[in-house]
């Protein structure tokens, strides 16, 4: 499978890189405290898309966004090809085309300048490296590696360490997806509110989905666009903000409210960084959350 279409943002342009598609939660397990009502109410959209009302199963999506401004990104590398992920089966050992479908947008990875991971968990890093031998070795090696650094500290003190529980595998997804990277290619750690990428792309600081967590904001000749990463895990957190994911620290809900506001004062669609499809939602203020007004993709 792969993505044609790209938009523009001013002079930027943005594209999905699909890598895999799947019912990987039902609803109370995403979103825990929303509930079935709310979902029934929205069902004329979320169907077939997002959510499926016989079997409760929500849609979600891993994927990649390429970002071509000046240089080539890559926000976000997705889940990885022969990863160990026991703790996620429908990630363990998983096997697709992903970087068929970069090649089918005309990029190489020794083509990318810069990997953007908006955060260290297991979903966002994993084609950090492929296995060459029986070694976890840099997938795009001319790349400098951003990583948030709140992250990246917490993990690699989990991984000295050795003892801390780690039901979801966050300290073996550290060891063969980014230590790899720290050994053998080049990587920045950056902390703070925002990191300047360059003109028109910036780092902006969403702490709660992880301490490190961070989004992806586009400002290019007039035009706005939302990178979210794991900010809004799924639409129906733009109608109420403050429903949290399993894995969300009351923070989140603050940052979605921040983000989400920025997103509708400047009309810039809202790309989550698991909607399904590549989809992003353009988004306006209503009462205590957000509605959505429209759909595009990349």
């Amino acid at each position: 499978m792969t993505d044609k279409t790209t938009s523009a943002f001013g002079e930027v342009e943005v594209t999905r890189v699909h890598e895999w598609s799947d019912h990987l939660f039902s609803r109370p397990e995403l979103l825990p405290d929303s509930g079935r009502e709310e979902w029934e109410a929205e069902k004329g959209w979320l169907e077939p898309v997002f959510w499926s009302a016989e079997s409760e199963d929500a849609w979600l999506g891993s994927q990649s966004v390429l970002v071509r401004s000046g240089g080539t990104s890559l926000v976000d590398t997705g889940i990885g090809n022969g990863k160990p992920r026991p703790g996620v089966p429908p990630f363990d050992h998983l096997d697709t085309g992903y970087l068929t479908n970069l090649a089918a947008l005309g990029v190489r990875p020794e083509d990318v300048d810069l990997v953007v991971c908006t955060h260290l968990h297991p979903d966002r890093i994993g084609w950090n490296t492929v296995l060459e031998g029986a070694e976890w070795r840099p997938t795009f090696p001319n790349a400098v590696h951003l990583l948030p650094k709140a992250d990246f500290d917490l993990l690699s003190g989990m991984a000295k360490s050795g003892d801390a529980p780690d039901p979801l595998g966050y300290v073996s997804t550290f060891l063969d997806s980014v230590a790899p990277v720290v050994e053998h290619a080049k990587t920045q750690l950056w902390d703070g509110d925002e990191h300047v990428i360059d003109d028109a792309v910036r780092l902006v600081a969403v702490p709660g989905h992880s301490p490190g967590a961070a989004a992806v904001t586009i400002s290019s000749g007039g035009d706005r666009a939302l990178l979210a990463g794991d900010l809004v895990h799924h639409p129906m957190q733009i109608l109420d903000p403050k429903q949290r994911n399993a894995l969300d620290a009351d923070a989140a809900a603050r940052s979605r409210i921040r983000m989400l506001g920025w997103a509708a004062e400047h009309s810039a669609p809202v790309f989550g960084g698991h909607f399904h499809g590549g989809r992003g939602a353009r988004i306006s203020a209503a009462g205590g959350g957000f509605r959505i007004d429209s759909w595009t993709t990349v």
